[in-house]
């Protein structure tokens, strides 16, 4: 049996909760099974029972002060500020947050430049197609769509400094959920989340690796399943554009961090989701963000996008992920390179 988690630091999930429109300090509950639901901060988050959990509803603008006052209360740097982490396929709540809090010390190493803040939406506890394929499907785009919403009612200057961290599905969770949103005639319309990241570091990502080209593969071809695909990761232009505007810019209206792309060549759980019976492409967490070359990519985005090959930085044995070497995101080497792109901080001397 394996050890009941109490995760005592903030939460931030897309899940369905009891009740459903709690107060603030409330008592809540949800479970491993839970499906989307509005998105809420929560704390001091216990397991119970096994895949059963109990919290403490936190309102935005409490989570707000927690975050304000959080370097005080720890005694540590005072410019630190928070890294929302969202998971990916096969990751349940107790699997995330106890992910993270064993991984504390490694930030902690690094001077906590960043404190991570663990982002829960609903997914299958299954490494097979099955729920792989369903997961893609209305679990990943109502979480998207909860969390859009979220943000989208929180004014900036509440969390004024944050950046966010997307591992594998989790990127599909934000591309094609909350940068997807459509309108009645099937659209994605242009208009971004309202929520404004320092830097936005995609590891692992399982989303296709042309995203951010000029003139992207749309599924105009005949091939498996083709419908679904279009609906699920069609419109990748309009998305990728939704999705650029989630930097936050300066006066003159240029980003002030980047979006970081971490890949790995032989990430083998990526390899099975470029299969035709995923969608057939080639992730961008496997070759980066310019596969065939840097003049694919947007002009208005190429500046801003920046690939981190994992390949030097991981052993061949050992490690966090020894079999599928995709689990990567919170390894030594990839904490010290988000940190190492830190913005808004006066430069060391």
């Amino acid at each position: 049996m394996s050890k009941l988690i109490y995760y005592k630091g903030l939460v931030l999930a897309a899940l369905e909760i009891t009740p459903s429109n709690p107060q603030h300090g409330d008592e809540v509950e949800f479970t491993s099974s839970s499906g989307a639901g509005k998105a809420v901060f929560l704390k001091k988050v216990k397991e119970f029972e096994s895949g059963k959990f109990k919290a403490e509803y936190v309102s935005p603008e409490r989570a707000a002060r927690h975050v304000e006052l959080f370097p005080k209360l720890n005694k540590t740097n005072k410019d630190t500020s928070p890294l929302f982490v969202v998971h990916g396929f096969n990751v349940q709540p107790a699997n995330h947050m106890s992910n993270i809090a064993s991984k504390w010390e490694r930030f902690t190493d690094e001077d906590l430049k960043y404190y991570p803040i663990p982002v829960l939406w609903p997914c299958s506890e299954s490494v097979f197609i099955v729920g792989y394929g369903k997961d893609q499907g209305d679990p990943s785009q109502r979480a998207g769509k909860e969390l859009k919403a979220m943000v989208d009612a929180i004014p900036n200057d509440l969390f004024p400094r944050k950046s966010v961290l997307l591992h594998s599905m989790g990127n599909h969770v934000v591309f094609n959920g909350a940068c997807g949103v459509k309108d009645e005639a099937g659209k994605v319309i242009d208009k971004a989340p309202d929520v404004e990241f320092e830097n936005i570091f995609l590891a692992a990502a399982d989303v296709p690796h042309d995203i951010f080209w000029e003139n992207p593969w749309d599924y105009d071809d005949k091939w498996f399943d083709k419908e679904r695909m279009k609906r699920l990761f069609g419109q990748k232009k309009q998305k990728a554009s939704n999705f650029f505007k989630m930097l936050k810019v300066d006066e003159s209206g240029k980003p002030i961090g980047k979006i970081y792309v971490l890949y790995y060549r032989w990430d083998k759980a990526l390899t099975g989701s470029s299969t035709p019976f995923a969608n057939n492409e080639t992730r961008i967490g496997s070759v980066g963000h310019k596969k065939d070359g840097q003049d694919k990519v947007r002009a208005d985005m190429k500046d801003y996008i920046e690939d981190y090959d994992m390949y030097p930085n991981l052993s061949w044995f050992g490690g966090d992920d020894n079999l599928l070497k995709h689990s990567y995101q919170l390894e030594r080497s990839a904490i010290k390179f988000y940190f190492s792109n830190d913005v808004g901080r006066p430069e060391e001397e």
